[in-house]
C-alpha cells in the first residue's frame, strides 16, 4: 500500500488499485482512520456513512480482484456536501430547520458517483443553506482550515475543501453560487471546478439560487476533477436547466499543453488584492507564459463599474423564495433567516431587471473571448480570514466573492488551482475561466499549470 495513501491524488489511487498495489478496502480504512484522527480539530463532516461505505468498498475490492473495475472512480472515497440528497441519510443543508429530513433517493450526482463505483464516506459541513463564505455553521459548528485551525476554510463548501486538503477523502462534491467551490479550493490549497451551468445536474441538491447554482467536483488536481466530471456530466430531465450535449471525455486532452494559446488577464479582478495574492498571481501568469501561452489584458465590461450591484438582487430573491418554508420557523439561525427573508421583499421589477442584465454580462464575457482561450484572475483577492468570535453575526469581507461571482453570472466554466502561499503559510488560488461548455479546455490549462508547479502536492501538517 502506498505510504501516502491518504494524500495521494484520486488518479494515483485509481492507478494503484488497477495495478493491485492497493485495494479499495485498504484505502477506505486509511481514509476513515484519517477522519478519526483529524476531524475533531477540523469538523469537516457532519455525519459519516461508515457502514454503507464499507459495503461499497468491499464490492469495489471484489471487482478489482476480478479485473472488472467500473472505471477510474471505482473504489475511490468521495465526500458529499450536506446539500446533496443521500437516500436514507439525513440531508439537512446545514440548518436546524431540516435536521430530520431523510431523502428517499440520491441526488442525481450522488447516484452517478455510486454507479461509477465511488465510495461515499459521509456528508460534509456547509454554511447554513449554502448562503455564506465561511462554513461557520450555527448548528454543526465551524469548520477549520487545515492550514491554520484559527482560519476559515471558505464556503459554502468548506467542509468539502477541508476534507480533501486534509486527506479525509480523495474527492468531494461542492456547489457554487458565488464562489462556493472555488473559494474553499483556494483557501484550502486544492483544486475546484465550477462546470458550465447546465452541464452537471442539480436535481436532489437543496437549492440556493436557481439561476446561479452550479454543482461540481473538488479534488487535489485538475486531472482528478476531470475524472469526476466524466461521471457527473450529462443531461438530466429532473433538472430543467440541464443541457443535453454529446458525451465528452474531459480527461482525454489533458496532456495537450497550452503552447500557442492566448490568455487574458482581467485588470479589474487583479486590483486591490492582498500583496501575496497578487505576487502569486503574477508568478502564475509568468509560468503560463513560460509554457508557451501569450498573455494579454482584456476588460469584458467597460463603463459599467456597478454591474455587480445590478445583478445583486438575484441571489437573495431566489434564496428567500426557494427556502421560504424553512424560513417560517425557528430552525434557521439568525441573522441568516432575516437576510434570506429580505430576499422575499425584492421588488419584482428589480429582480427581472437583474435577470436581464445577467444575460448581458454573460454575452459580454463570452464575446470577450474572441481570439482568447481563457481569462485569468486570482481566485479571491484575500486569503482565509480568522474564524469570527461570534460566527452567526459575522459579515464576510466584501471582496471575498468579487472575482468568483463573475463566472457564476456568466455561467462559464471556472477552475481554481493552488498557486502558492502567503508569509503565514495560507494558500492562494489561480482562477482559469473559459467559454461556455469549454470545460475540457479549462481543465487542460489547469493541468498544464500543475504539471509545471507543485503547489497541489503540498499538504497541511495537522
Amino acid at each position: 500500500m502506498p505510504a501516502n495513501a491518504a494524500t495521494q491524488t484520486l488518479a494515483e489511487a485509481s492507478r494503484a488499485i488497477e495495478a493491485g498495489d492497493l485495494s479499495p478496502t485498504e484505502l477506505l480504512d486509511v481514509t476513515l482512520a484519517r477522519i478519526e484522527e483529524t476531524d475533531g480539530r477540523l469538523n469537516s463532516f457532519v455525519r459519516l456513512m461508515g457502514s454503507s461505505a464499507r459495503g461499497e468498498a468491499a464490492a469495489a475490492t471484489e471487482r478489482a480482484r476480478g479485473g472488472n473495475r467500473l472505471g477510474p472512480l471505482d473504489g475511490i472515497p468521495i465526500a458529499v456536501k450536506d446539500l446533496y440528497d443521500t437516500a436514507g441519510v439525513v440531508t439537512a443543508g446545514g440548518t436546524g430547520a431540516l435536521n430530520e429530513r431523510v431523502p428517499a433517493e440520491d441526488a442525481t450526482t450522488v447516484r452517478l458517483l455510486r454507479e461509477a463505483g465511488a465510495v461515499i464516506v459521509g456528508k460534509t459541513n456547509t454554511h447554513e443553506l449554502a448562503l455564506g463564505g465561511t462554513t461557520n455553521n450555527a448548528y454543526f459548528g465551524a469548520t477549520h482550515n487545515p492550514w491554520d485551525l484559527d482560519r476559515v476554510p471558505g464556503g459554502s463548501s468548506g467542509g468539502s475543501g477541508s476534507a480533501v486538503a486534509a486527506g479525509q477523502s480523495l474527492g468531494a462534491l461542492g456547489s457554487d453560487t458565488g464562489g462556493s467551490i472555488r473559494i474553499p479550493a483556494a483557501f484550502c490549497g486544492i483544486t475546484g471546478h465550477k462546470p458550465t451551468y447546465g452541464l452537471v445536474s442539480r436535481a436532489g441538491v437543496i437549492p440556493l439560487s436557481g439561476t446561479l447554482d452550479h454543482a461540481g467536483p473538488m479534488a487535489r488536481t485538475a486531472e482528478d476533477c476531470a475524472l469526476m466530471l466524466n461521471a457527473l456530466a450529462g443531461h438530466d430531465p429532473r433538472d430543467r436547466d440541464s443541457v443535453a450535449r454529446p458525451a465528452e471525455d474531459f480527461a482525454a486532452d489533458l496532456e495537450g499543453g497550452i503552447g500557442g494559446m492566448t490568455f487574458a488577464v482581467i485588470p479589474s479582478l487583479a486590483q486591490d488584492c492582498e500583496a501575496a495574492v497578487l505576487e502569486n498571481f503574477e508568478r502564475s501568469v509568468e509560468a503560463l507564459r513560460d509554457l508557451g501561452a501569450s498573455i494579454e489584458e482584456r476588460e469584458p465590461i467597460t463603463g459599467e463599474d456597478n454591474w455587480r450591484a445590478k445583478v445583486g438582487a438575484i441571489i437573495l430573491a431566489e434564496a428567500g423564495t426557494l427556502n421560504e418554508v424553512s424560513l417560517q420557523g425557528t430552525g434557521v439561525a439568525e441573522p441568516q433567516r432575516r437576510r434570506m427573508l429580505r430576499g422575499l421583499e425584492t421588488p419584482v421589477a428589480d429582480y427581472i431587471r437583474a435577470l436581464e442584465f445577467r444575460k448581458q454580462v454573460e454575452a459580454a464575457y463570452e464575446a470577450g473571448l474572441d481570439g482568447i482561450d481563457a481569462y485569468l484572475a486570482p481566485t479571491s483577492p484575500i486569503v482565509a480570514e480568522p474564524i469570527a468570535d461570534n460566527p452567526t453575526e459575522e459579515a464576510p469581507p466584501p471582496s471575498k466573492f468579487r472575482n468568483t461571482s463573475v463566472f457564476d453570472n456568466t455561467h462559464q466554466p471556472s477552475i481554481s488551482v493552488p498557486n502558492g502561499f502567503d508569509a503565514d503559510g495560507l494558500p492562494t488560488g489561480l482562477m482559469i475561466s473559459t467559454g461556455l461548455f469549454e470545460d475540457a479546455k479549462a481543465l487542460r490549462i489547469a493541468h498544464a499549470y500543475q504539471q509545471a508547479t507543485d503547489f497541489h502536492r503540498q499538504s497541511p501538517q495537522l
